[in-house]
């Protein structure tokens, strides 16, 4: 029962962590198909990041937790299936993807920028997405990427 309280908290924490950077060019995501977001380096820094973030905000989890964290979360912002997102993060991660290590490196890094956290509760408001350095890996790990995408044509 714990662990399900503590995936909740998790979830509501890392989307409202990544929900500005998400939220910055409106009606963009509207064009999106979750085919656009199917990419390795994309993959890897969002599951990287919903991962690290989790750990941040809830403290140590276990793997089916974590994955139950990251399924929903990416589920959300992606549209990708929990089942397939879960099989493409593995056969990724198996592969040892070279733009899937790229996007896990971007995740630590952006973590890092965040800086020294406070309570476990909390969120850094004033460190997003205005701060140079966060939006500079966001684009580079996520709109870059989208941007590639036939999506953007």
């Amino acid at each position: 029962m714990f662990e399900l309280i503590k995936i909740r908290k998790a979830r509501r924490l890392v989307r409202a962590t990544i929900a500005p950077f998400l939220e910055r060019n409106p009606g963009v995501s509207e064009t999106l198909q979750a085919g656009d977001w199917l990419q390795p380096q994309i993959i890897g820094f969002l599951a990287t990041l919903v991962t690290l973030l989790a750990q941040r905000h809830c403290g140590p989890m276990r793997s089916h937790a974590l994955a139950a964290v990251q399924s929903k979360v990416l589920n959300a912002v992606t549209g990708i299936g929990p089942e397939l997102i879960g099989a493409e993060i593995c056969l990724l991660s198996s592969r040892e993807d070279p733009a899937f290590a790229t996007g896990a490196l971007g995740a630590v890094a952006f973590v890092e920028a965040l800086g020294p956290q406070g309570g476990l509760d909390e969120i850094e408001p004033m460190r997003m997405p205005g701060d140079a350095t966060l939006l500079r890996l966001w684009e580079e790990h996520v709109d870059h990427c989208l941007r590639r995408s036939p999506a953007f044509g």
